[in-house]
């Protein structure tokens, strides 16, 4: 019987509880390892957007690994990114990311603890690998890219009518490229996990000579409410992050030109609007047939109460969660092509697929007015998640690999 791996992962923001993309990739992985029986210690920034007192933690979360959170003040300021922009050539999106009082608890750690593994979580914790090196020169690093970034700023630019707004876009893109380019192509690490096979090519081509090993955020089975709940046909529902810019940004295009033309040709349906950090003009939207339901206690109880789900993503990268969720859950799903990118979906077999608000409200309404067609489209899309998207199966595959490469690298 092979011996479990000690693995240390390094997370920007903690992850519980899962109710966002970067979260719930996160909180997938370690529950994974978890369950296989691997010893887990999770370091990571306890920022004010995302913060969580340890204790507080349900007991079955405590257990799946060793937690320690550092205070790390991430916030974005208008004052530091415009001084920022005007002084450094540095990404403020990176800078910000980095900390001595992490870097200082990251060195206790590795002063008293051998690890196989140190996965880094995102890009942005690249700047701790020279202190990894220079401590534990024997453990595997694996950087786990969860999307392509500076790819995120640049879609957004494409799509701001604002010019300041597209101006700082794209410089920030460009920052983050340099970053990005500038990391992958000199090697640091071990190997590079990118979330999806897209994401892999274009790490290729910065000049990863790495080994890579594709590894897309898995949804646990335990992590699935299985509640008794009754769905409501016909509706509509949207479940996201609304403190993400690129959500924001799909959605008011959703609202503004698909919405209206759903109402024309079906004056009954509901869309029913769930996520977290919801802005105030979302919670005093007063439009009919449009259901603000906030912040949902259980996400999972509120997809399954629902028909429809739509992912409008315009300026996205890496891979959706949600549609992960909603796959497992085995929910029809439209959304752009931006959003469904990284995922094995086929247009028309386990997902609709739209770009234009034409296109979206056609799909949709075909959905609406053929209870047929949800229920295959739902089938075929649960089908989806358990051949590619089980966490379990997706952990076992990644473990392999990793146990590869930390024999190559004892040799």
């Amino acid at each position: 019987m092979t011996s479990p791996l000690k693995i240390l992962m390094l997370c920007t923001k903690f992850p519980y509880p899962p109710k966002d993309g970067g979260t719930m990739a996160m909180h997938s992985m370690i529950r994974g390892f978890s369950k296989a029986g691997h010893q887990v210690t999770v370091l990571t920034m306890n920022t004010s957007k995302h913060f969580v007192v340890l204790r507080s933690m349900p007991l079955e979360i405590q257990r799946m690994a060793n937690f320690y959170a550092v205070d790390v003040d991430t916030q974005v300021r208008f004052i530091d990114a415009l001084a920022n922009l005007i002084f450094s050539k540095e990404s403020y999106h990176v800078v910000r990311f980095t900390s001595k009082a992490f870097q200082a608890q990251l060195e206790r750690l590795l002063e008293k603890n051998d690890y196989d593994v140190i996965q880094l979580e995102t890009l942005f914790m690249a700047p701790y690998i020279p202190t990894i090196r220079r401590m534990k020169p024997k453990s595997l690093i694996s950087l786990r890219a969860h999307n392509i970034e500076h790819e995120i700023w640049s879609r957004r630019a494409d799509n701001e009518n604002n010019p300041i707004k597209e101006y700082y876009f794209r410089e920030t893109a460009a920052r983050i490229k340099t970053f990005e380019e500038t990391t992958y192509a000199t090697n640091p690490f071990d190997v590079a996990v990118p979330i999806t096979g897209r994401d892999a090519g274009i790490v290729k081509n910065m000049g990863v000579k790495t080994p890579v090993w594709v590894s897309p955020a898995g949804i646990d089975e335990d992590d699935l409410d299985t509640s008794e709940v009754k769905t409501e046909p016909q509706s509509l529902f949207y479940i996201g992050s609304l403190d993400w810019g690129p959500n924001v940004e799909g959605l008011e295009w959703f609202l503004k030109n698909v919405w209206p033309k759903i109402v024309k040709m079906h004056p009954k349906v509901k869309f029913y609007l769930a996520g977290r950090s919801m802005p105030d003009k979302y919670l005093k939207l007063e439009q009919e047939n449009i259901v603000i339901a906030g912040e949902v206690e259980s996400a999972g109880k509120f997809i399954r109460s629902k028909s429809i789900m739509v992912v409008p993503i315009l300026s996205g990268s890496g891979m959706r969660v949600k549609i992960a969720e909603g796959l497992a859950y085995g929910k029809p799903i439209v959304a752009t092509r931006i959003a469904a990118e990284g995922i094995g979906v086929k247009h028309g077999y386990d997902i609709l697929l739209a770009d234009t608000p034409e296109e979206f409200a056609n799909c949709l309404s075909i959905l609406i007015e053929k209870q047929s067609m949800v229920n295959t489209i739902g089938q075929h899309a649960k089908g989806l998640w358990m051949r590619e998207l089980k966490n379990d199966k997706i952990i076992n595959g990644l473990v392999d690999f990793y146990r590869k490469e930390v024999a190559k690298k004892g040799k």
